[in-house]
């Protein structure tokens, strides 16, 4: 009898250890087919790893799949899990709070940033999250505040001086803003953001030649965007040169064929040089792609209240 028992015991031993193997091997699966963007694979081992080991990391990297495949709600769920299961696990808490304020939720994801915060002090990329957080809420002052801790954590954080600058370009002190961006260009020339934001930046202050230059640095370095060409048309129709600033808005719908800011814009060009046909044109289709818009209902209703030509 005690044999069997013995015997028994080996056994139940060599079933765990088989368990935790299996467990481990989808794990390592799901890691495989996450870092080679084969979500639906990945969430499928990480399900087996789950059922055999519900561990933090699997729950954590499950949720990672359903963040980029943008199942956001099964993604808060996994991330929640695994701090359920991990109070302390500062990824969870920073990937939530990304996932939150995608979702809009800017308050639960400031509750996990400053949660992150408490747990790594001197983590910059915490507060820098947390500012855009803020300023989606624009609470300007309070993204402010995070961006100036994350540079002061670390001083080379090229896009927490981006987004300082646009927190200065809303707030209109228009000196720090560029002195911002040109610091963030210093860091990382590579990075569009910076000088599109420095031609937004140009443009407010009428220097509409520099804003250009640097529209065009940017498009070299990212000739797929189409807001750099809308934003490349705008400079040319402050510039009154708009049949440059038409051309621009086409290969912004070129690019886009449902870019709603080209049509508006390029049907604000029409309206505003008498080619009311055209600006019709653009309206309506700016209408069907945000329906409702204010401004273009208010030009529709002006080309339609214009007299009818007589025959």
């Amino acid at each position: 009898m005690r044999r069997s028992i013995a015997f028994l015991s080996i056994l139940l031993v060599f079933a765990a250890f088989g368990a935790a193997q299996t467990s481990k091997q989808y794990f390592e699966n799901g890691k495989a087919y996450y870092n080679s963007k084969q979500y639906s694979l990945a969430i499928a081992a990480f399900d087996q790893a789950i059922k055999l080991d519900p561990s933090a990391e699997a729950w954590f990297n499950r949720g990672q799949c359903f963040y980029y495949t943008g199942n956001y709600a099964r993604a808060i769920a996994d991330y929640s899990q695994a701090i359920n299961l991990n109070a302390a696990f500062l990824n969870a808490y920073f990937q939530r709070g990304l996932t939150y304020n995608k979702n809009k939720q800017h308050d639960l994801a400031i509750a996990d940033y400053t949660r992150g915060i408490s747990l790594a002090p001197n983590d910059a990329q915490f507060y820098y999250n947390r500012g855009i957080a803020y300023a989606d809420k624009e609470q300007l002052d309070a993204a402010r505040a995070d961006y100036e801790r994350a540079i002061e954590l670390n001083p080379n954080y090229a896009k927490a001086f981006v987004n300082r600058s646009s927190v200065y370009y809303k707030q209109k002190i228009y000196d720090l803003a560029l002195a911002d961006i040109n610091r963030s260009i210093q860091l990382d020339p590579s990075f569009v953001e910076s000088w599109n934001n420095r031609a937004t930046i140009y443009n407010a202050t009428g220097l509409h030649d520099l804003a250009l230059a640097d529209l065009d640095k940017a498009v070299a370095l990212d000739p797929k965007r189409p807001k750099l060409f809308l934003d490349r048309g705008i400079t040319y129709n402050k510039k009154k040169q708009n049949d440059l600033a038409i051309l621009e808005l086409n290969k912004a719908i070129a690019l886009d064929p449902n870019y709603f800011g080209a049509f508006l814009m390029r049907g604000a060009i029409y309206f505003d040089t008498k080619k009311y046909e055209l600006a019709r044109a653009d309206m309506n289709k700016a209408l069907q792609i945000t329906p409702g818009h204010k401004l273009a209902t208010d030009v529709l209703a002006r080309i339609n209240a214009l007299p009818k030509p007589t025959e």
